[in-house]
């Protein structure tokens, strides 16, 4: 008989593909846990693994059996998650990662005055840590461009639409502007996130579809930009939701004029997972938050 405890085993070794590091996290032996996936084998009659002197690598049939084996921990984790939400007093928790905290504060500081019993657990993560995260289910819910999410099956709402401004230093000849091409900017030095931030995908999805080279001279932080701009290092590009909290300061923001400059920002999360009266109650709330909001 194939026991729970041989299929954890399994989903394990399966994520690491070293068996003295698999065995090492779960305290036990080489042996042991070698004994063991070689039991599930044989109740299975089929190697989950090819197997060589020194690797062992999840095979065609390992990664089909494994898809089956995580449906089972998913369910067992949500019958959990939904027994714990029967008690009434038990303190209410969400978790959320988006690519950075720091625009979205306003909704959150809303959302824990509206719901101060309901803990929420924020993680800052980059483009493809979100997509792991939805994959995983180590989060409820995930805040991103649809551009960035690249799982599928995933369950989603709309939550706004963002424009995108450059922003420039006070002193700057655009600064006068109320809009401005890409184009006008292609000789400007930009301050950049760093490679694989969401924000920094998005950027380089902008530049690519204007076809224009452009110079990014640092790469920094979100707290560093708008000093830097401030300074005379160069120029950025940011979204409204920056904008409404001023994000960038103390600097002029222009509203970039491309049709194709904006950004479609939806709330996303895994339909495998279980989602508590408390999850469904924070996904309203993040869409009712920002109905109206500027484009």
């Amino acid at each position: 008989m194939i026991t729970l405890l041989q299929l954890d085993y399994f989903r394990r070794l399966a994520a690491t593909e070293h068996i003295t590091a698999t065995a090492r996290e779960l305290f036990i032996s080489q042996t042991a846990l070698s004994s063991m996936i070689i039991s599930l084998e044989k109740e299975l009659g089929v190697q989950l693994f090819d197997r060589s002197r020194r690797s062992i690598r999840l095979n065609a049939a390992g990664r089909t059996y494994l898809g089956y084996v995580n449906q089972v921990f998913t369910a067992l984790e949500n019958g959990q998650a939904a027994i714990r939400d029967l008690g009434a007093a038990r303190e209410q928790q969400v978790s959320m990662a988006v690519g950075s905290s720091l625009v979205w504060m306003p909704m959150i500081h809303a959302f824990h005055s509206r719901y101060p019993n309901t803990v929420l657990k924020q993680l800052n993560l980059s483009a493809e840590k979100l997509n792991t995260a939805l994959e995983e289910m180590t989060v409820d819910y995930v805040i991103a461009a649809t551009a960035d999410i690249t799982v599928s099956g995933l369950s989603s709402r709309h939550i706004k639409d963002d424009a995108i401004y450059l922003v420039v230093p006070e002193n700057h000849p655009l600064a006068g502007r109320e809009s401005v091409y890409l184009r006008e900017v292609e000789k400007e030095s930009f301050i950049s996130l760093p490679a694989g931030s969401p924000w920094r995908n998005c950027c380089d999805r902008l530049f690519e579809k204007s076809g224009l080279n452009i110079h990014i001279s640092v790469e920094c932080d979100y707290t560093m930009r708008g000093p830097l701009i401030a300074s005379g290092f160069g120029v950025a590009l940011t979204t409204s939701t920056a904008k409404s909290v001023d994000l960038l300061k103390p600097n002029r923001y222009i509203r970039v004029a491309d049709e194709y400059a904006r950004r479609d920002m939806c709330l996303f999360w895994n339909p495998a997972r279980y989602m508590s009266q408390a999850d469904l109650v924070f996904r309203d709330f993040c869409v009712d938050f920002y109905k109206g909001a500027e484009l």
